[in-house]
């Protein structure tokens, strides 16, 4: 009754959206029931795995008590595959990132000269670029630093693949392996999910984050997404409308998510392939760009 359950297979969380340090008691009051329904149904829970994590600045570590069971609060914690930290700033999922693409960067490296060309690409599209693209909407908000350590190891795994010198210019790197720079390809899947969002095959929740800006301005008549205030650029209200409204309504207008992946995907590589000063700074964007649409005859035969 005083917090959220999310429910995946066997991974249970509660979100509460008002704590008070140091009392907790609307936590207790609602393990107290679990705990309770646990018993009667001859289940027990899970301390080992049971911890609580406070989103805010404080670096001290409480406890809760609940009857004879106290559970501890965590500074980071996985979930579903993400490293979340009590500060949102995902330094620990990004470091995570790191080590399991290097750890394939390393085997790329050693089977460069066994494989051909053809299975060192099939190699990095299905054993490493999975590990950057898995909840890259999310974690996307996280500094522009932290974030530049990923490019680095994006472009490496390129030239391995390709088997060209490290100097050689990521621009043609990225043009040969039909790759999206990472700040684009982030985009494009920040734009699918919008896509589907707008369209409603999302949950309904994440539709009430936007709405339709009103009234007789042109954004109004374009059918764009009010864009709210916001101090750092990292809420996926913000994220999410800025992304969407960049979008060209020859691309918003069709009718399922695939067609616009590679529709879109299309227009990125052809904006890339074009303009030979295009910046490859993969780093974290606060404002998206918008999408030019560029004539058929130009677009990309392969996607």
């Amino acid at each position: 009754k005083l917090s959220t359950p999310f429910l995946f297979a066997d991974d249970g969380a509660l979100l509460f959206k008002d704590i008070c340090r140091k009392t907790y008691m609307n936590m207790q009051i609602e393990l107290l029931i679990i705990r309770n329904w646990l018993q009667v149904n001859k289940l027990s829970l899970n301390v080992e795995k049971t911890e609580f994590m406070v989103f805010d600045q404080n670096s001290e570590n409480e406890l809760i008590l609940v009857d004879d069971i106290l559970i501890y609060e965590c500074k980071v914690t996985k979930y579903l595959g993400l490293m979340i930290d009590h500060k949102l700033s995902f330094a620990n999922h990004i470091e995570h990132v790191e080590k399991k693409v290097s750890k394939r960067i390393n085997a790329m490296y050693k089977s460069k000269s066994l494989l051909p060309l053809k299975y060192r690409k099939m190699f990095a599209n299905a054993l490493v670029l999975p590990v950057f693209d898995y909840l890259d909407v999310i974690y996307s908000r996280a500094g522009k630093i932290r974030l530049s350590h990923l490019d680095i190891l994006y472009k490496k795994v390129a030239k391995i693949a390709l088997d060209v010198p490290t100097t050689e210019r990521s621009l043609n790197v990225y043009k040969d392996m039909k790759w999206l720079p990472l700040h684009l390809r982030r985009q494009h899947h920040l734009s699918n999910f919008m896509f589907r969002t707008i369209k409603g095959t999302c949950p309904p929740n994440f539709m009430n984050k936007f709405r339709y800006i009103s009234g007789g301005s042109r954004h109004a008549n374009n059918c764009n997404l009010y864009i709210p205030k916001s101090s750092n650029h990292k809420e996926f209200s913000y994220l999410g409308a800025t992304c969407w409204n960049t979008i060209p309504h020859e691309l918003r207008n069709l009718d399922d998510v695939k067609t616009f992946s590679n529709t879109l995907k299309a227009q990125f590589l052809s904006s890339i392939s074009n303009d030979e000063n295009y910046s490859t700074d993969n780093s974290y964007d606060y404002m998206y760009k918008p999408i030019s649409i560029a004539p058929s005859s130009q677009l990309p035969h392969t996607i």
